[in-house]
């Protein structure tokens, strides 16, 4: 019954949410995005950056979810941090949480309702996931799971704050918060035991759609093309990706975010699965046991998903310290007041408040709520007390002044 922070673990049900959608007909899988907006994509803010690429008008609903739109993974890890296609639609697979962003605001936009609203109406409320939602609710303070680090501190954001990232908005790249009884009960009686109509809406769900022909699912590995998983006929489905195995197919999911790793993998053809969520930045290292131990799962591509297995003959890692406060003068802390430019959500950006009071500087959380302290860790760069993975840096122009954040 603990609510956990589900990451990625929420891509598969909004990719459930579209399926049951084009099961009634209101959205086509193979129909350019583009042509269900109001107006050109281009034309919507967070797309202006592709106004010159036509190629945007190609994206379908079924290469977002089998991650083969072409647009990168988040657009502000990119060198640039800008948006754009790192290959043509369709030509190949590559995560991406932009292309979930980008179905995620078209079915918005079409049905006029946003997906939390959807997700309730069509997957939560009829599966009795009574402790899931892609938005704050008040009974997870009850019981939630805090965030760790590697050396078991207690950090990252609380899945309060984590989904005040989307400005109280639903993501369905990453807001969602479940619990593992809850997930569970979505594998089971929304996918495996579905019967009728529903039934091909899941074997369409489960079907390959892009075999995946690289050595890692991120980082440099992710371009290095390799035949080393053919033998599992490791692909992308639609939300899934899928093995096969002596045992049958299998459909998995993985999730992370700081202090927070979830992985889920269930042997469609055996109806046995299993649902890891973990508030530590260790949960991967153990979870090749664990599939092993619980569920007998030799298959799970742990090396694809860069799980390094923990190794108790390494010497434990010393944990960095916590940075250390330096006092500035409140003379300069006070021209970094101000509201800046940002963009805490992929599809609206939002302003950065901050404020000198009490000879400190402050900074307005994400949710709106409350101001948190910024510490100074040189004259320019600070981070909120409390979240230090989380730093801000003022920038001058040549003759002094604070011009952004």
């Amino acid at each position: 019954e603990t609510a956990f922070a589900a990451a990625s673990l929420g891509k598969p049900v909004f990719a459930y949410l579209v399926m049951l959608l084009a099961e009634e007909g209101i959205i086509d899988l193979d129909r350019s995005l583009h042509a269900y907006l109001a107006r050109p994509l281009c034309a919507y803010p967070a797309y202006a950056d592709l106004k010159s690429d036509e190629r945007h008008k190609l994206i379908t609903a079924r290469m977002a979810l089998s991650h083969s739109t072409g647009l990168p993974n988040l657009r502000f890890i990119e060198p640039d941090g800008r948006l754009k296609f790192l290959f043509s639609p369709g030509e190949r697979h590559s995560y991406s949480g932009e292309g979930i962003s980008l179905l995620q605001m078209v079915v918005e936009e079409m049905t006029g309702q946003d997906l939390e609203t959807l997700a309730q109406a069509n997957i939560f409320c009829p599966l009795g996931m009574t402790r899931s939602s892609y938005v704050w609710q008040a009974a997870y303070a009850e019981n939630e799971a805090f965030p760790h680090d590697e050396f078991g501190r207690q950090r990252g954001l609380s899945i309060r704050q984590l989904q005040g990232f989307h400005l109280h908005k639903p993501g369905a790249g990453g807001s969602m918060a479940t619990t593992a009884g809850d997930y569970a009960r979505f594998i089971s009686l929304g996918i495996l035991n579905a019967e009728g109509k529903r039934r091909s809406t899941v074997d369409e769900m489960l079907r390959p759609q892009i075999d995946i022909r690289y050595k890692h699912m991120f980082g440099p590995g992710a371009w290095q093309e390799t035949d080393q998983y053919q033998d599992i006929r490791l692909a992308w489905c639609l939300g899934w990706g899928r093995f096969d195995t002596p045992h049958g197919r299998a459909f998995f999911h993985t999730g992370q975010g700081f202090g927070y790793q979830n992985y889920s993998v269930t042997y469609a053809d055996q109806g046995l699965g299993i649902v890891l969520l973990g508030n530590s930045d260790n949960t991967e290292s153990v979870v090749q046991d664990i599939l092993a131990m619980a569920i007998g799962d030799a298959y799970t591509p742990c090396d694809w998903l860069g799980y390094m297995p923990f190794d108790p003959s390494r010497p434990k890692a010393t944990p960095p310290p916590d940075p250390t406060p330096i006092e500035v003068d409140p003379a300069v802390l006070e021209t970094y007041a101000g509201t800046y430019a940002g963009m805490y959500d992929l599809q609206q950006s939002a302003p950065i408040r901050v404020k000198f009071e009490d000879s400190r500087l402050w900074i307005l959380s994400m949710d709106g709520e409350r101001w948190d302290t910024l510490c100074a860790e040189t004259e320019a760069r600070f981070s909120v007390k409390g979240q230090e993975i989380y730093r801000f840096e003022f920038i001058r122009d040549e003759s002094g002044n604070v011009t952004a954040l």
